[in-house]
């Protein structure tokens, strides 16, 4: 069910963080979340010259630039709820020299504003456990993804590993708050964080998720011991 009431919270909260929120990134993951981003992007496949890739939940747009210059050819637009976030977006973009190819608009992830059939391929990271309504997204990502395109997923998880996933969640949990309140000056947004990640899905519930909305899931990769995982589906129709 929709939830309205958490899409508010969630804008207020993005937007209270949006200065900080690539170099929080940076550090809460000792700055793994760049190569896992430019692991998704070798898992999204070589697409054609002109492909247009629709990332939801752009944010400062870390994904759309990733994509874009690992393959020249795309062009990506990105969507985000967050004027504040895609204002930051817009600044990397232009000094990314890749304004021409990088397209950064409002709007929301459960009605995107695209055609159906739109993107060669459909991409999020660190998007769906912030949405009010995940089976609605996913159907979302599948209409506006054409057939036989890929959909991508990057998403935090909690470790299973025994002796890795009780230290993940210490530092999750007290450290990670701290240094959001130090960083980001605000410890609301980093404590709303491990709650985000243990209310989500586990990766084999997204990828049940994922098949729900109509989506073939080809690939579930895990990272950092089961810190995040990265899940690949395909619309076959």
């Amino acid at each position: 069910m929709t939830n309205p009431d958490k899409a508010a919270a969630v804008a207020r909260l993005f937007a209270a963080i949006a200065p900080r929120y690539d170099l929080m990134n940076r550090l809460m993951t000792a700055r793994m979340d760049v190569a896992w981003r430019r692991r998704a992007c070798d898992l999204l496949g070589r697409l054609p010259e002109g492909a247009m890739v629709l990332d939801v939940g752009t944010g400062t747009a870390d994904l759309a630039l990733t994509m874009a210059q690992r393959q020249p050819g795309l062009r990506v637009l990105g969507v985000d709820l967050s004027p504040e976030m895609l204002a930051l977006g817009r600044q990397k973009v232009a000094r990314a020299g890749l304004d021409g190819r990088i397209a950064l608009v409002r709007g929301d992830a459960l009605a995107l504003p695209c055609p159906e059939g739109a993107g060669a391929a459909v991409v999020s990271a660190f998007t769906l456990r912030n949405v009010a309504d995940v089976p609605r997204a996913l159907g979302e990502m599948r209409r506006a993804v054409q057939p036989g395109g890929v959909v991508l997923c990057l998403e935090l998880s909690q470790p299973r590993l025994p002796g890795f996933r009780p230290l993940f969640r210490l530092y999750f949990t007290r450290l990670v708050p701290v240094l959001g309140a130090l960083v980001a000056r605000s410890r609301a947004a980093y404590t709303y964080l491990p709650q985000s990640v243990d209310a989500f899905l586990s990766p084999a519930g997204l990828a049940r998720a994922m098949e729900n909305a109509g989506l073939d899931v080809e690939h579930v990769e895990p990272l950092a011991l089961g810190a995040a995982a990265i899940h690949v589906a395909r619309r076959m129709r």
